[in-house]
């Protein structure tokens, strides 16, 4: 459907695949007006991430354009060189239970500052959680509201950072998990909802580790970042070489999330 070089809007010219799934086809691009890189995503399924449009939350990924091309909506954003969660977990790293707490800190703040203004984000999980080489934490991808006319719910966000603790946590010692973290994942995984904590209330069971992490987080899982970067780097520079510049479109000099 579309190649490295193409105009999308008038403006936005394609130039490297990031992904390519059933419910998006993503795009590194350049905007020939503003000169400036940007995210190009074409959405075949699902909803439109539009709900950072007008969103000025630090950390939240922002969207600068939306636009038609050959029957499909096209959100285009801001590019972050970062790398999706679920593909550093993929590496099958070792986290510390401090490098957990940095993660959903970092998530659970854009999301307050969000919900502050009225915007949930609605499909919080780790493909949508972005993590670069130094440890700054971004969060794309959000759903927003249809139009404002629904009404303000924040517990699909909180359940949302549930399922993205679990998956940080499962990739701990289990013997190194602290019992505070323990609790805060059964609460949030029980079927009693007068259980379940409220952003503010997770925030604050995240605070006995967190008071020992000063400063950004450099733990291993940065490390693990840093060296799957790299890998990519060679196996790019090898791609090139042998393929000159037909590189696989599996390719990703940075993040972006699979639809």
């Amino acid at each position: 459907m579309t190649a490295s070089g193409t105009i999308i809007g008038r403006r936005y010219r394609l130039t490297d695949q990031v992904s390519d799934t059933s419910s998006a086809e993503v795009w590194r691009g350049h905007d020939e007006v503003l000169q400036r890189p940007v995210t190009v995503k074409f959405v075949r399924s699902g909803d439109v991430p539009t709900g950072a449009g007008r969103l000025a939350v630090t950390g939240a990924v922002a969207v600068y354009d939306t636009l038609n091309h050959e029957g499909l909506a096209v959100v285009v954003s801001e590019w972050v060189d970062a790398w999706p969660l679920d593909r550093v977990l993929e590496q099958e790293v070792t986290l510390r239970p401090a490098d957990v707490v940095e993660i959903l800190t970092g998530v659970a703040g854009i999301l307050a500052d969000a919900h502050a203004l009225g915007v949930p984000h609605g499909s919080v999980r780790p493909s949508n959680v972005l993590v670069t080489d130094d440890g700054a934490v971004h969060l794309t991808d959000f759903r927003g509201r249809d139009g404002g006319a629904e009404p303000f719910d924040p517990a699909p966000d909180v359940t949302g950072l549930g399922i993205v603790m679990a998956s940080l946590l499962s990739r701990c010692r289990q013997e190194s998990v602290p019992p505070h973290l323990i609790d805060l994942m059964d609460r949030l995984e029980s079927s009693d909802p007068a259980r379940i904590p409220g952003l503010l209330e997770f925030r604050l069971a995240l605070a006995p580790l967190k008071q020992t992490v000063t400063g950004r987080n450099t733990g291993r899982w940065l490390i693990a970042v840093a060296a799957l970067i790299a890998t990519v780097a060679v196996a790019s520079a090898a791609s090139r070489i042998l393929y000159g510049d037909d590189v696989s479109p599996d390719r990703s000099d940075g993040v972006q999330v699979d639809g």
